[in-house]
C-alpha cells in the first residue's frame, strides 16, 4: 500500500512540475493533494516549536511530553561576559492533565505557560522541581500564589529558605518521590551540581530529565559551579548510569537531549578527573 501511495504523489508531482496532461479521477486527487500537504507541515514544523511567546518556546517530544525552553542572560565567569543561555522545564501530560518539572528561568514566563496550558485545555495537577536555582524554581511562588501544589524535597526548600526565596508548600524526605504513581519518579542520586539536585525518570516513555545534574553533549563545561560538589558529582553521576540501562532519551538542565546514555557519558567524562579519592 505504502508503495502504491508513493507511487502515485510521485505521478502527481511529475505531472505538476512537467506540465503534462494526466487524467486523474478527482478522488485520488484529492488523496494526493492530501498527502502532499501533510508531508509538507510535517517537514515545516519538525524544527519548530509548537508554540511560542516572546519569553518561552514549547516543543512537543512526545504525546505525553513537553519540553518548555525559558532564557536569561547569565554570567557565568568573573573574567567573561555575560551570555545568553536557556533552560529546560517539562511538562508531562496525562490525558487532560499535566505536571510541570521545573519551572520556567524567571516568574514573568509564568503567564504564558499558563496560557498554553489554557489554550491545550490541560489541567496543572502539580509541579515538582529538581533544585534550588533559578532556573529551576523561580516560578514556585507564583504557582502558590494561583493555587497549585508544588512539591520540592526537604533539603531544596531548606536551600530556597536560606535565599530567601519562595518554597515549595509539599516537601519529601528520602531519595525517591512520585509526582505521578508510576509515571514520574524523581530520585536523588547524591550532590553534584547542587547539594539536593534531583533526576527524573519516565518509565513509560524510558526518558531521563536530568536537571543542571547533566551536562549537554554541545558544551565541555560544567558551567557555574559555585554551589556544586564536585568532589562527588562523578559518583552521584555513576549512580545514575547504573540505576538506568535502559534509558533512550537524556535532557540536560541546559541544551538540547540525546538519544540513549550520551549525555549521562559525558557529563561522567567531564566530572571523573574532579572526583575525590577519598
Amino acid at each position: 500500500m505504502s508503495k502504491y501511495l508513493g507511487f502515485l504523489v510521485s505521478m502527481y508531482h511529475f505531472a505538476l512540475s512537467s506540465m503534462r496532461t494526466f487524467i486523474i479521477p478527482t478522488s485520488i486527487l484529492i488523496l494526493l493533494m492530501s498527502i502532499s500537504s501533510s508531508q509538507a507541515a510535517l517537514h515545516n514544523t519538525s524544527n519548530q516549536a509548537d508554540w511560542s511567546s516572546e519569553v518561552i518556546e514549547i516543543e512537543m517530544v512526545l504525546p505525553t511530553l513537553y519540553v518548555v525552553r525559558s532564557h536569561q542572560e547569565v554570567q557565568l565567569f568573573a573574567d567573561k561576559p555575560a551570555v545568553m543561555m536557556d533552560a529546560n522545564s517539562f511538562i508531562y501530560v496525562d490525558e487532560k492533565d499535566a505536571y510541570l518539572i521545573d519551572t520556567p528561568w524567571n516568574v514573568s514566563d509564568m503567564p504564558d505557560l499558563m496560557s498554553w496550558l489554557h489554550v491545550k485545555g490541560l489541567t496543572l495537577k502539580g509541579a515538582l522541581v529538581t533544585h534550588y536555582h533559578s532556573d529551576s524554581a523561580a516560578g514556585l511562588g507564583y504557582l502558590d500564589k494561583n493555587g497549585f501544589v508544588t512539591y520540592a524535597s526537604d533539603m531544596t526548600n531548606t536551600l530556597l529558605e536560606q535565599d530567601h526565596k519562595p518554597r515549595s508548600n509539599h516537601i519529601f524526605l528520602g531519595d525517591e518521590f512520585e509526582l505521578l504513581k508510576g509515571k514520574i519518579k524523581a530520585y536523588f542520586p547524591g550532590s553534584g551540581h547542587s547539594m539536593d539536585n534531583l533526576v527524573v525518570w519516565l518509565p513509560d516513555e524510558k526518558i531521563l530529565i536530568g536537571g543542571c545534574f547533566f551536562k549537554s553533549t554541545n558544551t565541555n563545561s560544567l558551567g557555574w559551579t559555585g554551589d556544586a560538589d564536585l568532589a562527588n558529582w562523578y559518583y552521584s553521576a555513576s549512580k545514575v548510569k547504573a540505576r538506568y540501562p535502559q534509558v533512550k532519551l537524556v535532557f540536560p538542565g541546559h541544551g538540547d537531549g540525546a538519544q540513549g546514555s550520551s549525555i549521562i557519558d559525558h557529563t561522567l567524562a567531564l566530572t571523573k578527573g574532579l572526583a575525590s579519592l577519598e
